[in-house]
């Protein structure tokens, strides 16, 4: 006996409306269960390193790829907006270029570590306004973020490498500029 006729009875007639709906019903239900679980096996899976850029294949099948669902920045298809991925530059040029010209109201502080991490330290009138890491997927930095927030100073951290985030400019840009108030 499913869920539905559970709730509304199990006296329902063989053919009937009623039992055509509480089968469609059940059907959505068990649907929507099905696609729960193998979320969740998604998301149970470890992490691999991704590579530091997405695959020039993914671009050359660009039309190809499947749709999903999406968010600002993310999902399964790049987004035909500018992002790190189509930029003509390294990921470090690409946040380099969008925090000196979208904020230049702030003075920077840059410091680069082993080609796989940068920080920028956004300073105005000489404090710090916005600390913004930008590293790997696989980093597990988190001194300068427990720093920041024991000084009540704003963090951000960026991703270069995340699959499926794809970082487009209008998304560091808004997610930045909320962090410093503006």
């Amino acid at each position: 006996m499913g869920l539905f006729s559970k709730l509304f009875g199990k006296n329902v007639e063989e053919g009937s409306d009623e039992k055509k709906a509480l089968d469609l019903l059940e059907s959505l239900f068990k649907s929507a269960q099905d696609a729960k679980k193998n979320e969740k096996k998604d998301e149970a899976k470890p992490e691999a390193e991704a590579a530091p850029a997405a695959p020039a294949a993914a671009f050359d099948s660009y039309d190809e790829e499947e749709d999903g669902p999406s968010g600002f920045s993310w999902g399964p298809k790049m987004p035909a907006e500018p992002n790190q991925y189509n930029y003509k530059g390294t990921w470090r040029e690409y946040f380099r270029e969008i925090f000196t010209t979208e904020f230049s109201q702030y003075t920077l502080d840059v410091q680069e570590k082993n080609g796989r991490y940068m920080k920028f330290t956004f300073l105005k009138d000489g404090a710090t306004a916005l600390v913004v890491e930008i590293l790997s997927a696989s980093s597990e930095h988190k001194k300068v973020r427990s720093d920041c927030r024991a000084k009540g100073i704003p963090y951000l951290r960026y991703y270069f490498n995340y699959d499926g985030w794809w970082n487009t400019r209008e998304y560091v840009i808004t997610r930045t500029r909320n962090a410093l108030g503006i």
